[in-house]
């Protein structure tokens, strides 16, 4: 068994001893140190990295560019559709797109947009607002919320008209066409419909003495409407009553009209007094409603075609008849949030309802 010295001997100039390895360089210093000037680098290597990042700084501007413009602020691309519709609308139509058009039709100036997209069914403007867009209607209810006019992908979307609404120049316009559109964080497309019915009730109801009218021309026909309703509708069963506002298109019967224009009253935030009657046509304009804190909340105008000879204009004693709705028939939760016990009844007057028959849901207050 080998025997050893118990003398200590030091480790100094001991060839026993291994050499030290050099310690393993830091990835994240390597990658450094692979992108950008380092000491030791040639003057080649050096002009390499520089433009590199150079390159690589002008690609994640542009990036971001496109992120912020695309992504983060889809107003601007709003904007963009806008100023294209606009582009168009502020010129002739050529010859060649007049010739796209259906047969009967008068209004030539949209040829344009029919040539565009043949889905166009009209044009729809509220004086004094940035609602001023072309309508159209596809094969069901889903295809527009998510596509612009020019057929690409869009999560604005575009105003469109309810599929089962007719069209056409040998026929009159449904009992009740429905329009479309999404409340956007921009001014664009439907959000200023959501102007009818604040929380601020009083802003809406000055809102709507100095917008009560609604145009809407088809390729047929120019018409307008006068608004006798603004609702605040839930469309979600775990709230209440869900008013299927968008499954009426037709009325078979005189009751049936009747009943829907009363229900549109007893729902409304405001009265204007526009009488109505049994064949009138009625236009709709529905959007999401997203400050009660509710989801699936709607705000819902509806509005009474002008007849023929008609003045469409209110007058100044007119508008400054139009009042608040005491007591507007919400379903349960939005009763519960305000605080409010069940509905008292109905507050308007039956005459407004031509051949109304009253019964006991009015209140004194309406007679």
């Amino acid at each position: 068994m080998p025997q050893y010295d118990s003398v200590m001997v030091s480790h100094k100039g001991d060839p026993r001893k291994k050499k030290k390895k050099r310690k393993k360089e830091n990835i994240f210093v390597s990658l450094v140190r692979g992108l950008i000037p380092w000491k030791g680098d040639s003057a080649g290597e050096i002009v390499r990295k520089i433009v590199f990042l150079i390159s690589l700084a002008a690609l994640i501007g542009a990036l971001v560019i496109i992120a912020k413009t695309y992504i983060f602020d889809p107003v601007n691309v709003e904007n963009d559709i806008k100023s294209q519709i606009l582009e168009i609308t502020n010129r002739e139509p050529t010859k060649e797109e007049i010739d796209t058009l259906p047969e009967k039709t008068i209004n030539t100036e949209y040829a344009p947009f029919y040539s565009i997209n043949q889905d166009f069914v009209g044009w729809l403007a509220i004086m004094g607002t940035n609602i001023n867009y072309p309508v159209v209607q596809g094969e069901d209810n889903e295809k527009y919320l998510y596509e612009d006019f020019y057929g690409n992908y869009s999560k604005n979307g575009t105003i469109f008209a309810d599929a089962n609404n007719r069209f056409g120049a040998d026929e009159n316009m449904s009992g009740n066409t429905i329009l479309y559109g999404h409340n956007l964080r921009s001014n664009n497309f439907f959000t200023e419909v959501t102007d009818y019915r604040r929380l601020d009730l009083d802003y809406s109801l000055q809102f709507l003495r100095e917008h009560p009218v609604i145009e809407f021309n088809t390729l047929y026909e120019k018409a307008k409407y006068k608004i006798f309703s603004v609702m605040l509708l839930n469309t979600r069963e775990e709230y209440g009553e869900v008013y299927p506002y968008h499954t009426i298109h037709e009325f078979k019967s005189k009751t049936e009209f009747d009943n829907f224009a009363a229900e549109c009253l007893d729902r409304s935030e405001f009265f204007t007094g526009v009488d109505i009657q049994y064949g009138d046509e009625f236009l709709t304009l529905s959007t999401c409603e997203f400050e009660i804190g509710l989801y699936d909340m709607r705000i819902v105008v509806t509005a009474r075609k002008v007849r023929d000879g008609e003045n469409a204009d209110f007058t100044e004693e007119e508008l400054a008849a139009f009042t608040k709705n005491p007591d507007p028939k919400y379903c349960d939760t939005v009763r519960y949030i305000y605080g409010l016990d069940e509905w008292s009844g109905r507050y308007w007057d039956p005459a407004w309802i031509k051949g109304f028959e009253k019964d006991d849901s009015f209140v004194e207050a309406a007679e």
